[in-house]
């Protein structure tokens, strides 16, 4: 398919997918580690080519499910060729019910639970599970002992085990079955962390997205009148101001200069502000609306509050936007002292009333209330 593994996975972004992901690789491993244990004990040549044909097919799968985005078919085909077929022939000739073959039909009832969902996984499971009970059935009754007891053909063949060999056989079928499910559980949940990891992700996002000015990047006005008035302490101290800024003759530039260019004039402002947050005595940067803007920042006096804001009024004027050099950026500002109201509407009102008077004057200035 030309991607690494890991890419393939970080492209699912449905849970389910992982999950069949992971099971096919898991039984891909199953079956081929089941091939090499069988050539090493000297099995039939046919069982480990059918093993190795298994994986191929798998890989087939892997690649329909994958590369060709046909997952809901790979889903169906997948779990029944694992437990009606490949489960089922491994059992028949590792000696059935006699074995320790039937942990491996458990560990196949459990692929469907990770790979199906909804009413298929229902059926699936139901269908499977029948399959697995008459085959359990079916290889004591046809094993050659029982068979020829009841006058039946010989399907599944006696194993011949003394006492070590039947423990062996058992603790083989044990660690493949364990390493199988543990492995897949192991990465299900793993999946399933990651997949929680990404939608907590979005979710604070989300939550960024809730309370940002998206084009500015500072807070926006829901966030703003959010912390005024959970600040219960807000009129309580003699530090507290609050500025509110108004970007000058910003119609006059829309209508010159475009739409475009007055969100970056916008931006560039936002900017200016996102670098007051640096200082812990700066509580809060929000817009306001439009080209208006707030502050909320603590200062020891009152000419320490006036000389931020008319920092921040010369930090824009030294702003100069590519393709538009000789434009000059102002900003008017209206300041307030928050101890002297009782209320967040009073506040606005005044710091909007010393913003008018600024603009009045002649724009390009801080009037204070303070």
């Amino acid at each position: 398919m030309g991607k690494p593994l890991r890419e393939i996975y970080n492209d699912q972004k449905d849970l389910r997918d992982k999950m069949l992901l992971f099971s096919l690789l898991a039984c891909i491993v199953m079956v081929v580690t089941c091939a090499a244990i069988m050539l090493l004990e000297g099995n039939n040549l046919w069982t480990v080519i059918f093993n190795i044909g298994a994986a191929i097919f798998m890989l087939l799968l892997f690649h329909l499910a994958f590369a060709k985005e046909k997952k809901s078919l790979v889903r169906i085909v997948f779990v029944y060729f694992m437990n009606l077929i490949v489960l089922t022939y491994l059992f028949y000739i590792n000696g059935g019910i006699n074995s320790g073959m039937p942990i491996y039909l458990i560990a196949g009832l459990i692929l469907i639970i990770l790979s199906e969902h909804g009413v298929r996984r229902y059926v699936a499971l139901g269908i499977c599970s029948v399959f697995h009970l008459v085959s359990i059935f079916a290889s004591y009754y046809f094993t050659s002992g029982q068979a020829e007891q009841h006058g039946l053909p010989v399907l599944v063949g006696e194993l011949n085990h003394n006492q070590f060999e039947e423990v062996y056989d058992t603790a083989i079928s044990l660690i493949i079955a364990g390493l199988w499910i543990g492995i897949t559980l192991i990465l299900v949940f793993n999946a399933y962390d990651k997949e929680k990891h990404y939608n907590e992700e979005l979710m604070n996002k989300l939550a960024d997205m809730a309370v940002t000015d998206e084009l500015t990047g500072i807070n926006n006005r829901r966030y703003m009148f959010n912390y005024l008035e959970t600040h219960e302490d807000l009129f309580g101290s003699d530090k507290r101001y609050i500025a509110m800024f108004d970007l000058d003759y910003f119609k006059k530039i829309n209508d010159t200069y475009g739409h475009l260019f007055g969100d970056e004039v916008l931006s560039r402002f936002g900017d200016v502000l996102l670098a007051q947050g640096s200082d812990p005595k700066v509580e809060l940067a929000a817009r306001y609306g439009g080209e208006e803007f707030v502050l909320l920042y603590n200062a020891d006096s009152k000419e320490e509050a006036e000389s931020r804001i008319d920092t921040i009024r010369q930090d824009l004027k030294q702003i100069k936007i590519e393709n538009y050099p000789d434009v000059n950026l102002t900003v008017s500002a209206g300041l307030v002292l928050c101890k002297k109201h009782k209320t967040i509407v009073s506040l606005l009102k005044e710091a909007d009333d010393c913003l008018y008077e600024a603009k009045s004057e002649g724009r390009d200035r801080v009037i204070s209330s303070v």
